[in-house]
């Protein structure tokens, strides 16, 4: 565990650099992280013993130890760093147990089956609240928002399950990767919707970007990381591979990011990058302690965020807004994987994986309510959640 001492500096930031001289105690940061930890592990420990999955316990405890209840953890700074490296190492694992030659075999899932979701999708909602009486701006803006699911939460469930592999879990994982893609289109939508953006043109320039900086990863797989990897892997260092990885993964989701395309996503590529060489078990037995640490983080930043006065004082709404939502889903999705051309027996399961909000829906949202659109026209205020960020 020594070895991951090297990502604390990552997750302390302007907590470090705006610590006094002289110090009297521990700083705030480590406080925190401790509570972060400790937190993360009773949690997991109860789950064990209850026989649950441990991302209920990690939800659970986020809210009991979060700020609408005992707030225990308040720094959202850490907590936010610590669910983003989170996210992108639970993608990076994914994208080392594949290859391009998998994901190839999954492009129909991919492209056809994740157009019909997040199209239809979009349709359904915003159709339902154009006949509510919603502007149109507003209800599309909506249908974006609810198109979305949480790639960490799904994925982390098929794993726990060990369906990643099945019928279900390649449907979902071709829904989720189209849905990451989707939102470099609609994050160049939200400005047009209100009335601002630069046209067809600047779409059709970011588009070109985006496509371009996945273009160069899919060709770094075969042409640049392999002999990288070989090097690395002559020295016989553990810590030299371990940081060699670790930057990969780092490097190429602010790549990607930097072209307006997700980190998870940039974070699985980083993955398929790994797989491509001989070394990917080596890579895969180096990362994951450090995924299983920083996932945990994540699902437990969810429940942190979840604002407990909101919630019980607008119960009706929340339950009743949830209940919509995942009904909707639920249905479009159902009918996507049918027409997709899959059995009632892979279409049902990944319908309700699928089911749930993810958690780039709450950067649209934050993007769109600035510029002023609402969500369903109710305004900005999230349904139960603290943060713009999260939620499941």
């Amino acid at each position: 565990m020594s070895r991951f001492l090297f990502l604390l500096p990552l997750l302390a930031g302007s907590a470090l650099a705006a610590a006094p001289e002289v110090h009297t105690g521990p700083p705030a940061f480590l406080l925190q992280l401790t509570l972060l930890l400790g937190v993360s592990a009773l949690a997991a420990y109860l789950s064990f013993r209850l026989r649950l999955i441990p991302i209920i316990g990690f939800l659970v405890a986020g809210v009991v130890a979060g700020p609408g209840a005992l707030g225990l953890i308040r720094d959202q700074e850490l907590i936010s760093a610590a669910s983003e490296v989170g996210v992108m190492l639970l993608l990076f694992t994914i994208g080392i147990e594949f290859s391009l030659e998998r994901l190839s075999r999954i492009a129909r899932q991919i492209f056809v089956g994740g157009g019909l979701q997040v199209g239809l999708t979009v349709l359904a909602g915003a159709g339902a609240l154009l006949l509510a009486g919603v502007g149109a701006p507003d209800a599309v803006f909506t249908g974006c928002l609810i198109a979305l699911s949480s790639t960490a939460i799904v994925m982390r469930l098929l794993g726990e399950r060990g369906e990643t592999n099945g019928p279900a879990g390649q449907v979902s994982l071709g829904i989720l990767i189209f849905q990451d893609l989707a939102v470099v289109l609609m994050v160049l939508l939200i400005p047009m919707l209100a009335g601002q953006g630069g046209g067809a043109l600047g779409v059709l320039v970011a588009l070109a970007k985006a496509g371009g900086i996945i273009a160069f990863v899919l060709i770094a797989a075969r042409r640049i990381v392999p002999p990288i990897m070989e090097v690395v892997a002559r020295t016989c260092s553990s810590e030299i591979f371990l940081l060699t990885v670790v930057a990969l993964c780092f490097g190429t989701a602010s790549l990607t990011a930097m072209a307006g395309v997700s980190l998870a996503l940039g974070a699985f590529l980083a993955g398929l990058l790994v797989s491509e060489s001989r070394y990917g078990a080596q890579a895969m037995g180096e990362i994951l302690p450090l995924q299983i640490l920083f996932s945990a983080a994540f699902f437990l930043s969810v429940g942190l965020q979840l604002n407990l006065g909101f919630l019980v004082g607008h119960l009706g709404v929340v339950l009743g807004a949830a209940l919509l939502i995942v009904a909707l889903k639920v249905l479009v999705t159902f009918v996507s994987v049918r027409l997709l051309g899959e059995s009632t027996r892979t279409a049902l399961p990944v319908a309700f994986l699928t089911a749930q909000v993810g958690e780039f829906s709450f950067v649209l949202a934050t993007t769109g309510t600035a510029l002023g659109l609402s969500f369903a026209g109710m305004g900005a205020q999230g349904a139960g959640c603290s943060s713009r960020r999260r939620c499941c």
